[in-house]
């Protein structure tokens, strides 16, 4: 994919106060990654989400913190290159703060009230993704570890 529809991935996620729905994917301890379909809402650049405490997804970013981020469907489906970044567990006052911040629109409101309901207080996992500074373009990677490798080769050939 090319590097400007990366960019303009990242600038349409971390649109501040727009609720966007997201193809998250967190890793397994085997390194596998499985997508899943989550609601974000960006502020100060960051991306934030809940989930049910007791998911799988929780427990995979409790062993590795490392995500990719794309703009998504409900169903899953990734509709554009994915991006970077670390997922944290807010805890007290930043997950209020945070809850407070996903309740963007009709749709927002409506989930708020629904995980108040159904999963009150610690039940809800509310989580801050903090977005790499690199794109996760598995081109442009490759491209870097090929320059890294001819430069520490050009450099034993002097």
């Amino acid at each position: 994919m090319s590097e400007n529809t990366t960019h303009t991935s990242r600038a349409y996620l971390t649109t501040p106060g727009k609720g966007h729905m997201t193809l998250l994917t967190s890793f397994r301890r085997n390194g596998q990654g499985v997508g899943t379909p989550v609601g974000t809402v960006a502020s100060g650049g960051k991306l934030y989400f809940m989930t049910a405490a007791e998911t799988w997804k929780v427990k995979r970013l409790a062993h590795n913190p490392h995500v990719t981020l794309a703009l998504g469907t409900r169903k899953g489906e990734a509709l554009g290159p994915a991006i970077e970044g670390t997922a944290r567990r807010l805890y007290d006052a930043e997950a209020r703060q945070a809850r407070k911040l996903l309740r963007v629109g009709i749709v927002g409101h409506f989930f708020g009230v629904l995980f108040d309901l159904k999963y009150p207080g610690e039940k809800t996992a509310v989580y801050e993704i903090v977005l790499d500074a690199t794109d996760a373009d598995p081109g442009s990677r490759d491209v870097e570890r090929m320059q890294a490798t001819q430069s520490r080769t050009g450099s034993r050939e002097r």
